[in-house]
């Protein structure tokens, strides 16, 4: 079996339908198969095995070498090529975020978590994905006091139980998706960003210089397993 017939037998399309005009989101499970993380390591380049081969953990390697094989998968997927996985070749922003030279037009995000990988991609908006796994416990209230919002970390606090994980996590795994749609990474700010997550995630608060708050539509996305949210920003 060829690593592109692999992903499109495990991978599922995980995207919204509110969006469904404007981007593409896939999910593919990780494998504990050490047969599958073999396959994917042979569309991989050098320099990516070799990062590889810095973890120590067998998960965390396996889990390394699925999500770049499957990075190549949603290039080509994207591009709706015909080219061979070792032909699509990402590059990265000086904040991380990753394009291909061939199309920099296409503007991608990737996320991972110990159940699976995420991929999306968009034509025509900034876009950005985040998963995380909502079973890690944490002192969610101290967490959001720190780097949400007042109003964020206050409905934080009010929640209950298992629902207070749940909305820490929510908030977080939106605020990841928003900064990845503008091009930057954490140490921009959880903060540049204000959700309200009832009825539907919706974004109160975005950063002046992309537009404010009316350039974003935010998502969650089920059926990962864990809390996932897609944000996309008109450009």
């Amino acid at each position: 079996m060829q690593v592109r017939d692999l992903f499109g037998v495990r991978s599922c399309d995980l995207t919204p339908p509110s969006v469904r005009h404007a981007a593409r989101v896939l999910y593919a499970p990780f494998s504990h198969d050490s047969g599958i993380s073999a396959l994917c390591a042979s569309v991989l380049s050098p320099p990516e095995l070799q990062r590889a081969d810095r973890y120590t953990a067998k998960n965390d390697k396996a889990l390394f070498l699925q999500r770049r094989a499957f990075r190549r998968y949603c290039g080509v997927t994207a591009l709706g090529s015909s080219q061979p996985l070792t032909e699509i070749l990402f590059e990265e922003t000086g904040s991380g975020r990753p394009y291909l030279g061939e199309s920099p037009n296409l503007r991608f995000s990737f996320s991972s978590f110990r159940f699976g990988m995420l991929g999306a991609w968009s034509s025509a908006h900034g876009i950005g994905v985040d998963v995380e796994d909502q079973s890690k416990n944490l002192d969610t209230v101290e967490l959001a006091r720190q780097f949400f919002s007042v109003t964020e970390a206050q409905a934080v606090e009010e929640a209950r139980g298992r629902q207070r994980l749940q909305t820490f996590y929510r908030y977080w795994s939106l605020k990841e998706a928003a900064l990845k749609s503008i091009g930057e990474g954490l140490p921009f700010g959880l903060d540049a960003f204000e959700f309200e997550l009832n009825p539907s995630p919706r974004v109160v608060a975005a950063p002046p210089d992309f537009g404010g708050a009316s350039r974003f539509n935010a998502c969650a996305i089920e059926g990962t397993g864990g809390c996932a949210a897609l944000v996309i920003r008109d450009l």
